[in-house]
Parts: structure tokens; sequence; C-alpha cells
């Protein structure tokens, strides 16, 4: 379901210019979105602490950053 209002958030604006603020800013969210999907992967798929740790903790940073990035396209 997040992946497809992911991509509809992409596709339903016709004229999205990729370099207006609007395109940079959705384009770095989608890139940031992944980030957060990969690491959490890799944080369930880890068998050290340290491994839990560093990818639990890159996955929660992206995570806040991918939301942070999703109020900032509601002001545009």
């Amino acid at each position: 379901m997040l992946v497809a209002t992911g991509i509809w958030s992409v596709v339903a604006i016709p004229d999205l210019d990729p370099t207006s603020a609007y395109g940079v800013t959705l384009m770095v969210k989608v890139v940031v979105v992944v980030v957060s999907g990969v690491a959490a992967f890799l944080h369930s798929a880890s068998r050290s602490r340290t491994g839990l740790a560093v990818w639990g903790a890159v996955s929660a940073l992206a995570a806040v950053v991918a939301l942070f990035l999703g109020v900032l396209l509601t002001q545009y």
C-alpha cells in the first residue's frame, strides 16, 4: 500500500518538473524512503548486535527524514 501511494504521488502530477523545488524534494524523499527500507531489511537480516544497532538507527533516521520531507511537500 505504501509503495502504491508513493508511486501515485510521483505520477499524480502531470507536469512535474524534476528541476523545480517540489520535484527535487519529491525525488530526494523517494531516495530516502528506499534507504530506509534497505536499512530495515539489513537490520532484520543482521546477526550481530552492532549490525542490529547500526542498521536500526539508519532505518529510523531515514524514516524521520522521509517524514520531514513529506511535510515539506505539503507546503508547495
